[in-house]
């Protein structure tokens, strides 16, 4: 999501005078991220289409809330999105259980090996794989798959999602390493020939 801290501030100002057309500006430039988000973190059109509109409530109610201070506005948003959608969740589902094996300190050996750190989303280009990834990123546990989908799938840098989730950029690449390791073991049926790509 491209940062524009000028233009935000200036719409938030006028949106706390009640401008509409300010909230119809802020609304096109943050809608699409934030319902992204709380689609791939939920699996459910409608659970998403709930947290963007409530999203959006709080900032209507609570235009003050956000202290520039604490981080970007999108973060902020993201933020609420965040919470908005672990409630949601929570009333509905548990995440599947991980893998014991992946839990374990370490990177693994043996099956569970990664051919290396690069980008699982590389290899997830063609068409046809990407809802059986999209399955995937479903069933990983929560703070999984929030990285995944933050740095993954909206592009954030480390740093942003880490302000996002309030903790250091460290533990955000290891959820992430973790996360791709759990991702490339659950998709290797999807996978064509993943380890003779390693063994080359």
């Amino acid at each position: 999501m491209a940062e524009s801290p000028i233009d935000d501030q200036e719409l938030l100002r006028q949106l706390a005078r009640g401008n509409e057309s300010a909230f119809e500006a802020f609304y096109q430039r943050f809608q699409g991220p934030v319902y992204r988000f709380a689609l791939h973190m939920s699996g459910n059109p409608a659970t998403a289409e709930e947290v963007t509109q409530e999203v959006f409530m709080v900032l209507i109610d609570s235009p003050k809330g956000y202290d520039p201070g604490k981080g970007t506005l999108a973060s902020y948003l993201f933020g609420a999105a965040r919470n908005l959608t672990r409630r949601s969740l929570q009333r509905t589902r548990l995440d599947l259980p991980l893998m014991e094996e992946l839990l374990q300190d370490g990177d693994g050996d043996g099956d569970f090996a990664l051919c290396s750190d690069s980008d699982l989303l590389a290899e997830m280009s063609q068409a046809e794989l990407l809802e059986s990834l999209r399955k995937s990123v479903l069933t990983l546990p929560e703070l999984y798959r929030e990285v995944v989908v933050l740095c993954d799938l909206e592009e954030m840098s480390y740093p942003q999602a880490a302000r996002m989730l309030s903790c250091s950029e460290g533990t955000v690449a290891s959820r992430l390493h973790r996360a791709r390791a759990i991702l490339r073991v659950r998709m290797q049926p999807a996978i064509k020939g993943p380890r003779q790509r390693c063994a080359k």
